[in-house]
């Protein structure tokens, strides 16, 4: 499927994206209730299993599959609370824009650090342009996450824009990074 992805400068297609698949929770997660419900899958093959891509402080972000490559990647962002405790982003990598699945109780302060985190994670040490949240359309607190999102420089996206995976039910924020030219990671996106 080809996919027109919009920019100022005019329209850059991407061959072949497959953004049908969605970020699978980890086995460590309980306070997704959204990925208990949909009846996501925990049990990986070997080429699915999570793997240590950094660690510093409270974050430790743990991928499938090597960045290198073109096709989806998952990514996880664990944010340590406390020794026992600690808050989990499911994310899916594809071609400078990385969508994240907005955990349950979102809006608690240890979510809200979480995402900061997260967040200063990509933009330091990723080529991601833009960071995508999103949530399913008939979530009981979805005023409240449209509100707290926007409020975090977040930007609603209307439905069916090109740069969106045909996901149903769901509703998409965007935040897009600011990029110096001359900024360039220290390692692969």
């Amino acid at each position: 499927m080809t996919v027109p992805w919009r920019r100022e400068r005019g329209i850059i297609y991407k061959e072949q994206e497959d953004l049908t698949l969605r970020p699978r929770s980890c086995l460590q997660c309980s306070e997704s209730l959204l990925g208990l419900q949909m009846g996501r899958s925990t049990k990986q093959g070997d080429h699915d299993q999570l793997k240590e891509l950094y660690s510093a402080g409270n974050l430790t972000v743990l991928t499938t599959d090597a960045l290198l490559h073109k096709d989806p990647v998952q990514l996880d962002f664990h944010f340590r609370l406390t020794p026992h405790t600690s808050v989990h982003w499911h994310g899916l990598l594809c071609d400078r824009r990385l969508f994240l699945d907005i955990p349950y109780r979102a809006l608690d302060q240890g979510n809200q650090k979480s995402l900061t985190a997260t967040l200063e994670y990509v933009e330091e040490k990723t080529n991601v342009d833009s960071v995508f949240v999103n949530f399913q359309n008939d979530r009981n607190d979805r005023g409240s996450l449209l509100r707290a999102f926007s409020y975090m420089g977040f930007e609603l996206v209307r439905p069916g824009h090109p740069a969106l995976p045909p996901w149903d039910n769901t509703i998409f924020m965007v935040y897009p990074l600011e990029r110096d030219l001359g900024h360039l990671p220290r390692e692969p996106p």
